[in-house]
C-alpha cells in the first residue's frame, strides 16, 4: 500500500508579550516570565523603545533587545520549576504527533508591518526548503500578523488556524494604554508594563479599531464600542490624536502617569496613521477562492471587556465597561477574520486567553479539517 503523503511543515506564530527578549550585546534576558519578574524583583522598566524613526527607512529606531524564542512556560529556580504553561503543551504535542514545527519569533513591541514582512520571508524560506507551503498556527497578536501576510500573498500558506485571535476591531486595549496598574500589573510587577512603556511600543495599538464603521465592515454582530453618559452610541475616531485628548485616552488619561509633550503627541500621531493603514490591509483583497482554508479556535468562557462609556465630561470611564463572552482578553466574535475569508471550521472552548490553544484535542480536529479541505481542492 502507498504510504500517506507527508504532512506539510507547520509554522507557529506567537502573540503579544509571548517571546523572550534578550540583549543583543550581552545575551542577557530582559523579558521573560519568571518568578522574579512576576514579583517585581528584577528591573521592570526595560521595554521602552525609542520614539524616533530612521529618516531614510521610516522605521522605528531599535534598542538593544531582540526576540530570541517563544515563551513555553512560566518558571522559577533558573527554569527548573514550571509555574504555568504558555505554548509549551501545544508545541510539545505537535512535535510528538510527528509535525515538523518551526517557530516564527518576532518583537511584539514593534510595528506589525515589520513582523508581517518577516513572516512572509520565513514562509517563503520554509517552502523553498521543503517544497511545500506550510500550515500556520497563530495565537492572539500573531493572528493579526498572519492575516496581514495572508492577505498580501495567500499562496505562501497551505492553511491557517487562528487561535484566540486578537483580530476584530476593538477598544479594550485602551485600558492598558491609559491606566497604570490594573490590567498592566503582572502578578505583583507593576513596572514592566505601563502606559509610558506602551506609548513607545506600537505593536498592540494595531488591535484598536481604526477605520470608519470597521466592525460593520468585518460583519460583527456587536458594532458599538463606545457610549456616551446617557448610553447612546458615541462616535470615536481612534486615528485622531485630538480624539484621544478629548476623551482622555492613553497618555491623556488622568491615571496614565505620562507627562504629555509635543514630541510624544507627534509620535502617537505617526503610530495611529500607520496602524490605520495596517488595519485597512486586513480587509480581504481577493475572492474567497484565492485564499487557503482557514479555521478558528476561540473561547466564550470568561466575561471580556468590550464596550466602554464616557462620563459626563466626555472622558472615558475605565470603571464602567460592558462585557461579552470571550477568553478574558478577546471577545468570542472578534477571534474570527472578517467576512470574505473562507473559514471552514470553528471550535469554541471555555479556556482563558493564554490557554486556548493548549486545547490540543480541538487543535488536532481543526488541523485535520484544514488538511482535508486542502486535499479536496
Amino acid at each position: 500500500l502507498d504510504s500517506a503523503p507527508p504532512l506539510p511543515p507547520l509554522v507557529f506564530v506567537h502573540g503579544w508579550k509571548a517571546s523572550v527578549l534578550v540583549s543583543k550585546t550581552t545575551g542577557a534576558v530582559a523579558y521573560d516570565i519568571t518568578l522574579d519578574r512576576l514579583l517585581g524583583v528584577t528591573p521592570g522598566n526595560v521595554l521602552e523603545l525609542p520614539m524616533q524613526r530612521d529618516p531614510a527607512a521610516g522605521t522605528q529606531l531599535r534598542d538593544d533587545l531582540e526576540a530570541e524564542r517563544v515563551l513555553t512556560y512560566a518558571t522559577c529556580l533558573c527554569g527548573t520549576v514550571t509555574l504555568a504553561p504558555f505554548y509549551g503543551p501545544l508545541l510539545a504535542h505537535l512535535r510528538r504527533s510527528g509535525r515538523d514545527v518551526r517557530e516564527f519569533v518576532y518583537d511584539w513591541r514593534r510595528e506589525l508591518t515589520e513582523a508581517s514582512a518577516a513572516l512572509g520571508a520565513r514562509l517563503t524560506s520554509v517552502r523553498e526548503e521543503t517544497g511545500r507551503a506550510p500550515q500556520v498556527v497563530a495565537h492572539s497578536m500573531g493572528c493579526l500578523v498572519t492575516l496581514h501576510a495572508l492577505n498580501r500573498d495567500p499562496a505562501l500558506f497551505h492553511s491557517v488556524l487562528f487561535g484566540a485571535g486578537a483580530l476584530g476591531p476593538a477598544l479594550a486595549p485602551i485600558e492598558d494604554f491609559s491606566r497604570a496598574g490594573g490590567v498592566n500589573t503582572l502578578v505583583r510587577n507593576d513596572t514592566m508594563f505601563t502606559p509610558a512603556q506602551h506609548l513607545t511600543n506600537p505593536g498592540p495599538v494595531h488591535m484598536l479599531a481604526a477605520l470608519p464603521d470597521e466592525r460593520s465592515r468585518w460583519g460583527r454582530e456587536h458594532a458599538v464600542l463606545l457610549e456616551d453618559a446617557a448610553g447612546r452610541p458615541a462616535d470615536l475616531d481612534l486615528t485622531s490624536v485630538d480624539a484621544w485628548k478629548k476623551h482622555g485616552l492613553g497618555m491623556y488619561h488622568r491615571s496614565s502617569g505620562v507627562t504629555v509633550t509635543p514630541p510624544k503627541e507627534e509620535w502617537l500621531r505617526s503610530v495611529l496613521e500607520r496602524c490605520r493603514a495596517f488595519r485597512e490591509a486586513l480587509l480581504p483583497r481577493h475572492p474567497p477562492a484565492a485564499y487557503p482554508p482557514l479555521a478558528v479556535l476561540n473561547s466564550d468562557g470568561y466575561p471580556t471587556s468590550f464596550r466602554f462609556q464616557l462620563d459626563g465630561d466626555g472622558r472615558i470611564d475605565l470603571d464602567r465597561i460592558s462585557t461579552l463572552p470571550g477568553d478574558g482578553r478577546v471577545v468570542c466574535e472578534d477571534a474570527c477574520p472578517p467576512d470574505g475569508y473562507p473559514v471552514v471550521m470553528k471550535r469554541t472552548n471555555q479556556r482563558d486567553h493564554a490557554d486556548v490553544l493548549n486545547d490540543v484535542e480541538a487543535v488536532d480536529a481543526l488541523l485535520a479539517c484544514l488538511l482535508s479541505s486542502r486535499a479536496s481542492t
